[in-house]
């Protein structure tokens, strides 16, 4: 009995952990290209590669910022 009860607890708490997940906005990756398995360049139309997808947000304007001895990724939010 005491597994049953822990066992819903446990997924009560992971549903709701699942209810307030956000989205990520996850950069472009610049790639235009797609290849097949050998490596070689094919036509990118419905292949479901990053090439012809391109799915993701533009990287700022300007990328990096310089600030005296730093240096901020403006992408990612490293200095």
């Amino acid at each position: 009995m005491k597994k049953i009860i822990c066992f819903i607890l446990m997924l009560i708490v992971l549903m709701a952990g699942l209810a307030f997940a956000g989205t990520v906005n996850l950069p472009k990756t610049g790639q235009t290209k797609c290849y097949d398995t050998s490596g070689v360049e094919i036509s990118c139309p419905g292949t479901g590669q990053d090439g012809a997808n391109q799915a993701g947000v533009a990287p700022p304007s300007p990328r990096f910022q310089v600030n005296g001895d730093c240096v901020t990724d403006n992408l990612t939010g490293l200095m």
